[in-house]
């Protein structure tokens, strides 16, 4: 009678090893997810502000501050901030869907000339691409671009001013009185239109190297009237000329 041989050992390794194969393959998908980057803290308003609306333009060679002009450009103001804060919406150029959100958040400066302005609001970054949305004309009061410092709305060849493209001026324009509503008096961060109004540019006017709004958003100081709602307004031939 022959005596039968105990059966072979498994290696330790050949249960350790589906383990380990396991263990290495959710490593690297752990590895290859984007890692979230961290929420961006909201913009704080410098101490010693006056009660009003402001809008804080964050852009990628600084922040500009601005007291909003409700009184004077109700409508410039309302279309502003409702599309700044995502309360309107407006059908994007490039694909033609209706979107609503952060509008003014990663668009480009598509227009700036040295010691007098920057433009802003197209999402083509061409000047040419903006939303169809229009306000009527307004802006006339006692903050003008006779000083340095106001944003204003912009306005086409035919007359019909834009609801979302405005520019901000580096000094005073005052041939723009009666053409453009100003809607806004910059009160922290000139140095910074200065700057990007002097970037180097194309032939076309536009930055050679781009110029971002990284983050606009709309913020109160006490406890101001609240803003106007955007009325949807449809220009006129003989509405085109500021009253």
């Amino acid at each position: 009678m022959t005596r039968s041989e105990p059966p072979p050992r498994r290696s330790a390794l050949r249960f350790l090893l589906p383990i380990l194969t396991c263990a290495l393959i959710l490593g690297v998908l752990q590895a290859a997810e984007p890692v979230p980057e961290p929420e961006r803290p909201e913009p704080r308003l410098p101490a010693g502000l006056a009660q009003g609306w402001y809008a804080v333009i964050e852009t990628s060679f600084g922040t500009i501050i601005a007291r909003l002009l409700p009184e004077q450009a109700p409508q410039s103001v309302a279309h502003f901030a409702a599309i700044a804060e995502g309360r309107l919406s407006w059908i994007d150029p490039l694909t033609g869907q209706t979107k609503q959100g952060h509008y003014y958040d990663g668009l480009r400066v598509h227009l700036a000339v040295a010691a007098q302005r920057f433009e802003t609001g197209d999402p083509t970054g061409t000047g040419r691409g903006y939303p169809l949305i229009y306000v009527p004309p307004e802006g006339k009061g006692p903050i003008t671009f006779d000083a340095p410092g106001r944003l204003g709305m912009t306005r086409s060849s035919l007359g019909r001013i834009s609801g979302v493209q405005f520019f901000a001026t580096a000094s005073a324009l005052p041939w723009l009185i009666g053409h453009h509503p100003c809607f806004g008096e910059i009160v922290s961060g000139s140095e910074v239109v200065s700057a990007i109004a002097g970037v180097k540019t194309k032939t076309n006017g536009r930055p050679e190297t781009p110029v971002i709004i990284e983050r606009l958003r709309i913020r109160k100081v006490g406890e101001p009237a609240p803003l106007p709602d955007p009325v949807p307004f449809v220009p006129k031939p003989p509405e085109f000329g500021l009253k």
